[in-house]
């Protein structure tokens, strides 16, 4: 019976070990949650029902208005997203691929179905626009590539300054195109509905693009031939932007508003595309 009382004391101390008596003692699903205020800080620590104390993954301590210095430790491949009113978390897409129409009339030559834009999203922030967070404005910075295709009998390529498009003569030519590579700045107005653990989503606004390396090839088997880089180019665009979708799948569409080239044809490009987020 003495032993029996002994075991019974020690298993009841335990827990007193390990929480003072000033201690704050809440039960939780399973979970023990102790609050412990000393003279400088209020803490928090959980425990599960075998009295293990689990580990922190975001800051529980607190002060009363005092100066600190807070250091915190995370993984990159533990998301931590505060929810903030302030804070909005938009739907650029991560990758995105598609059609880029050079929508320069048939005087272009234009083969739609081999043109194709290509990009990334290297950057994104939001800024919350009402309480429930559902509208917020979208900016970032994107990067990609274009190729514009045109009928192989035909070349982009400069008259006295001034791109036009011309007969190729030399034999054999698989593709003609015009290529180019761009950095876009979008500032979009989002707005987003979250079920479950996805979001049904649509944005609307404006881009500013700079254009570099405009230059127009042919290629005759695995061999390119340049033809030129003075297409009078305008290095910086001002487009009209859409997406819309839901999880982590979008469709996109741009028109730019600036000609591709300040002189020659009139070109407007159109993209039309998908985006994946990861």
């Amino acid at each position: 019976m003495k032993q029996l009382l002994l075991t019974l004391a020690l298993v009841a101390a335990i827990p007193a070990m390990a929480i003072e008596e000033k201690d704050t003692i809440i039960h939780y699903a399973d979970r023990q949650i102790v609050v412990s205020t000393d003279s400088v800080a209020t803490n928090v620590a959980i425990y599960d029902k075998e009295g293990d104390e689990l580990v922190k993954t975001k800051e529980t301590s607190y002060v009363d208005g005092q100066e600190v210095e807070r250091i915190f430790v995370s993984s990159p491949f533990v998301p931590i997203k505060k929810r903030n009113r302030l804070n909005f978390y938009g739907h650029l897409p991560d990758i995105f691929i598609g059609t880029n129409i050079l929508n320069g009339g048939p005087e272009m030559h234009s083969r739609d179905s081999k043109s194709l834009e290509w990009g990334i999203s290297c950057l994104q922030v939001g800024f919350g626009l009402n309480n429930s967070n559902s509208l917020g404005l979208v900016s970032g910075l994107q990067a990609g590539f274009i190729h514009n295709h045109f009928d192989a009998h035909y070349m982009l390529t400069d008259i006295d300054g001034t791109p036009n498009m011309v007969v190729n003569e030399a034999e054999g030519v698989k593709t003609s195109f015009l290529k180019y590579g761009f950095l876009r700045v979008p500032l979009m107005i989002e707005w987003k509905n979250t079920f479950s653990r996805s979001s049904a989503f649509i944005g609307f606004g404006c881009s500013i693009e700079w254009r570099e390396e405009v230059r127009s090839k042919y290629r005759i088997g695995h061999k390119r031939y340049p033809i030129t880089r003075n297409l009078d180019a305008n290095t910086v665009g001002v487009n009209l932007e859409a997406y819309i979708g839901f999880g982590n799948f979008s469709l996109y569409a741009h028109y730019s508003l600036t000609k591709l080239m300040k002189s020659g044809p009139a070109c407007h490009p159109f993209g039309i595309g998908f985006g994946l987020d990861f």
